[in-house]
């Protein structure tokens, strides 16, 4: 294989900024789903539950053929001398806009069979187009540059956007909506106005960003005789022979399922549990805008730890603030406040997945000669979606299953317990099993030799 950086390998300011831009882009909607399209379907739509976890579940099952698929689509289609992630933003961002409105949108019906069917297909409409943007979106970290610094300040500048996206969403969709008229038809107007935001930050991301890590030959200089354009299935078995790809892919399953469970069951437990609704905005903004500083001053920690020793660190920072919740939080704000912020400052090291994926794409073109950042960041994407719906699956059954109901203004008991276990004992389980993977990645030493005999392999 070769390639040519065709420009300087430093990115500017402002397409760092811009490129980054595009993860606002991304998470306005996808954070939405994820913290209200729970709430949105048992207490306005009226959805069962039951059902609603059901479809989620096997929707993923089916996105993970998507999520192959758009990353074959774009190795298969890629042509040499041109970017190949890119271009996709252009074609896929107004659908998937407009997808986020239709799918909370559900109309009165009076069978549950229709208003399941509605669900199901709305669902897997946003979730495929999803699937389309943020697969090349996120290939691109890869291909704007490949150098160490830059992946880590485009993280960072991420996590800080998707910080921002965040802090809106969780703090203030309930005012959106009430502001609204706080009825059923009030979710399309307020997710209309986060799909036009989505639109804008996409726009700036594509017209100011440019690939530079580019395919010039067809045909492989480290793989024989083999051609360039693998079938899948070829390329899926290369992919999983990436021992640090599987590690990095195990934390996306758990960390978006961690994100999912606190995002989908906050408002569950300060409501109900805590019986300190008016928490929620407070909570929302702890969890989020705290990050927008803390994410910059953990920049020079993870300088100093490594980013897997990084990442680990906010782990068990994001365990303690669970601990204290839990023991505290029934009993006062004090404790709720704490627990969320010690929460929040753990996920402040998370951005440290993205730099450790993105080398991966660096081992396994070393490994077996193949450069796949498609295939890599679509099977990764599909282990932060099968994450996430493992997260609302679980949150949606152990709400049907302990009885919880979006009409009543008191739970049970037992609905009280399956709250704290989806808000509380599931992430702490999860975050222990994603340390003890995350124990497993050593290519952070490797690396810089790894990319060295890339450059000799070229140069020879």
């Amino acid at each position: 294989m070769s390639e040519k950086i065709k420009q300087k390998r430093e990115l500017s300011l402002r397409e760092t900024i811009c490129y980054s831009t595009g993860e606002m882009g991304t998470n306005m909607l996808f954070a939405v789903m994820g913290a209200y399209l729970l709430v949105y379907y048992t207490n306005y739509a009226h959805v069962d539950p039951l059902i609603v976890g059901t479809i989620m579940l096997v929707s993923k099952i089916i996105d993970a053929f998507s999520d192959v698929a758009m990353g074959f689509v774009m190795e298969k289609f890629a042509r040499p001398g041109a970017e190949k992630a890119r271009p996709w933003i252009k074609r896929v961002v107004i659908p998937y806009a407009l997808a986020s409105v239709v799918m909370f949108s559900v109309p009165e019906m009076t069978s549950t069979v229709s208003q399941g069917i509605y669900v199901f297909v709305t669902y897997n409409l946003f979730c495929t187009l999803y699937t389309m943007i943020v697969i090349p979106y996120t290939s691109m970290q890869a291909l704007i540059s490949r150098n160490e610094k830059d992946r880590e300040n485009t993280s960072v500048l991420r996590s800080i956007f998707n910080t921002v996206a965040s802090t809106i969403v969780n703090s203030y969709t309930m005012t959106f909506i009430g502001w609204a008229g706080d009825t059923k038809r009030s979710w399309s107007i307020v997710i209309g106005v986060y799909a036009l935001i989505s639109l804008l930050a996409y726009a700036l991301c594509y017209f100011n960003t440019k690939e530079r890590v580019i395919l010039e030959t067809p045909v492989s200089e480290t793989a024989g005789a083999k051609e360039e354009k693998l079938g899948m299935a070829e390329g899926m078995k290369l992919v999983i022979k990436n021992k640090f790809w599987l590690v990095c892919t195990c934390m996306s399953i758990c960390s978006a399922a961690v994100i999912s469970l606190n995002m989908g069951s906050m408002y569950y437990y300060m409501a109900y549990v805590c019986s300190k609704p008016e928490a929620v905005p407070v909570v929302g903004m702890l969890l989020s805008m705290p990050m927008l500083i803390l994410i910059p001053l953990s920049k020079p920690v993870v300088a100093k730890s490594g980013v897997r020793n990084g990442l680990i660190l906010g782990l068990l920072v994001m365990i303690l603030g669970r601990l204290v919740l839990a023991i505290g939080g029934s009993v006062s704000f004090a404790a709720i406040y704490a627990g969320s912020f010690l929460f929040a400052i753990g996920c402040s090291t998370q951005w440290c997945a993205y730099p450790m994926l993105c080398n991966t794409v660096e081992y396994g073109e070393w490994k077996n000669g193949y450069r796949q950042e498609g295939l890599i960041m679509s099977a990764n994407s599909f282990g932060s979606k099968f994450g996430s719906a493992i997260g609302t699956s679980l949150c949606s059954w152990v709400l049907a299953w302990t009885g919880y109901n979006g009409e009543a203004q008191v739970q049970t008991a037992t609905a009280i317990t399956g709250i704290s276990i989806v808000y509380v004992a599931l992430p702490i389980v999860l975050n222990v099993i994603c340390i003890a993977a995350a124990l497993m990645y050593t290519l952070e030493k490797q690396y810089p030799a790894i990319v060295k005999e890339l450059e000799e392999r070229k140069r020879g």
